[in-house]
């Protein structure tokens, strides 16, 4: 979980340092400034969002405040023990306010098990409401970001073969000899 999420935090690092380093390529090779300048306005967004989902990851509620809602959920019921007693006195009926304790009981439970589902997003498969970065990133985004590029770029060099096998720096430079000029630029 965590080697994956530290490798996965760093990788898109170097992702954008690289975009920076294109776009000052760009620049030397005539980019107008106002194009530069928006390009780097995006990269600092990009920057901000990544750092705000890392921020949701690694440093959501503490340990202890989480055990303290786990004591304070199971220890709790016990002390409404006199009101349930009175409870079975009213309605004559020792069944009816055993319910209400269990049901009780059930409900403290689930809303410390549904704020602990919450909490992390990033569970994937495991909670509710997760989400499969995995699946995001390379099933739906890359799809579609590729998609946008053959619209916008129809004569660009691809980065994904004709069965949907990413293409490597190395495939890309061998199969087309003008993205190895354009790259060693």
């Amino acid at each position: 979980g965590r080697k994956l999420a530290f490798h996965l935090h760093r990788s898109t690092l170097k992702q954008l340092v690289q975009l920076s380093q294109l776009c000052e390529e760009l620049k030397r090779q005539g980019l107008p400034p106002n194009e530069a300048t928006r390009i780097r306005q995006w990269e600092r967004m990009v920057n901000e969002q990544l750092e705000s989902l890392r921020f949701i990851k690694e440093y959501r509620t503490p340990q202890a405040l989480r055990s303290f809602a786990r004591l304070f959920s199971v220890f709790l019921p016990p002390f409404y023990a006199p009101y349930y007693a009175e409870l079975a006195q009213q309605l004559n009926s020792l069944g009816m306010a055993i319910a209400f304790s269990v049901l009780t009981s059930i409900a403290l439970t689930s809303l410390f098990e549904s704020l602990t589902q919450m909490e992390d997003p990033f569970v994937g498969l495991i909670g509710l409401d997760g989400i499969d970065l995995e699946e995001e990133l390379l099933g739906k985004a890359q799809a579609e970001l590729l998609d946008v590029r053959k619209e916008l770029y129809p004569n660009a060099l691809p980065f994904v073969t004709e069965d949907g096998r990413l293409l490597s720096e190395t495939d890309r430079m061998s199969a087309f000899p003008a993205y190895r000029i354009f790259a060693e630029g």
